[in-house]
């Protein structure tokens, strides 16, 4: 028996109540976008859509553009530094999320946006970038503050989008939001630390890996930001080297370096959905073949409903769960981010 099997256990170790945040992702989402689609005031005419955001707050950005590529001929741009696009401007709408509010790069971003006239949204709980949003008259949209970490926060900053984004007449967003709530709500149930790793896809996933180091594949579609999450939770929750790449584009480079007996290092998690490629099959199985032959092993994840929206958040949903439960294991505290927080005391 592990501290997988005991949830009084799995509770004590995480004082900070971190995973039960992560697993709150359904209630997070409805209520934010049902909060924010009240607001309204985006005009209608946009040219192109800009998110602006780092870490958990850039992932939000990643899952509402997997969404509405679906349905919107614009361009949508996931910005994660100090830069806006040059191209952005008075017809451009540019959306900046920062949990805190008090991202270093989000708020250079947002001054960029506002000084160049774009249509600017500002997603936050408070700080320097809600003080700035009163100030220039820039739509804000409030998101509930108090949780463990802004990485806890990806419902609220999701729902928050969509629900400002709704104010441009989109007669889909109601039932895509709804019907996501649905399938996370039930992915979460059976994702909590009462159901043992059996039964536990997280779990599972997370006594999988062991003490290796987390590669996680994905393709083109709501697996690909899906996948860059997973590598940031297992990164900052349980405190280990972990990498993301992406099909085709890794059989044009990656494959080359598993040789040896690098794979032995590894532990391969590979995201898929439905509508992938149709030569996604064929491509991974020819793919683990041949890196196989340097001992890695892998597992697969699958995205549940059939939403772009559904897909991108339970894939990321169980990738946080399994993270957390990968530093609950190894006796960590998967909340606190001591290396993050030096470089900031250094750059500060």
């Amino acid at each position: 028996m592990t501290i997988l099997d005991d949830e009084a256990a799995l509770r004590s170790a995480d004082p900070s109540g971190l995973l039960e945040a992560m697993l709150s992702l359904p209630q997070q989402l409805i209520s934010s976008f049902r909060a924010a689609s009240k607001q309204g005031g985006i005009p209608p005419g946009i040219r192109s859509i800009t998110f602006c955001g780092m870490g958990g707050s850039a992932a939000a950005g990643d899952a509402v553009a997997a969404q509405y590529r679906e349905h919107l001929e614009v361009p949508i741009a996931t910005v994660r530094g100090h830069t806006i696009p040059r191209y952005c401007g008075p017809d451009d709408l540019v959306i900046c999320l920062s949990y805190s509010g008090n991202t270093e790069e989000t708020l250079s971003a947002y001054r960029q946006a506002t000084e160049r006239g774009c249509r600017v949204v500002a997603v936050c709980s408070g700080g320097q970038l809600a003080d700035l949003a009163n100030r220039d008259g820039a739509l804000l949209v409030s998101v509930p503050d108090g949780l463990p970490a802004p990485r806890a926060a990806l419902g609220h900053l999701v729902g928050a989008v969509i629900g400002a984004l709704s104010s441009a007449d989109l007669e889909w967003v109601d039932e895509v939001v709804e019907g996501a709530e649905g399938v996370l709500e039930d992915l979460s149930e059976r994702l909590g630390p009462g159901v043992p790793p059996d039964r536990n896809s997280a779990k599972h996933i997370a006594g999988w890996i062991e003490d290796r180091m987390p590669l996680i594949w994905s393709s083109e579609g709501p697996s690909e930001p899906a996948a860059w999450r997973w590598k940031c939770a297992f990164n900052e929750n349980a405190k280990v080297p972990a990498f993301a790449s992406s099909l085709p584009e890794l059989d044009h480079h990656e494959v080359v370096g598993w040789s040896g007996t690098w794979g032995e290092r590894f532990a391969l998690l590979v995201l898929r959905h439905v509508d992938e490629h149709p030569s996604v099959d064929r491509r991974l199985e020819a793919t683990i073949e041949v890196v196989g032959e340097s001992g890695l092993s892998w597992h697969s994840a699958h995205a549940r409903g059939t939403s772009p929206l559904d897909q991108v958040l339970s894939l990321m949903l169980t990738g946080d769960a399994a993270s957390v439960y990968h530093a609950l294991e190894h006796g960590i505290d998967p909340t606190p981010i001591e290396a993050i927080d030096r470089i900031k005391a250094r750059m500060a």
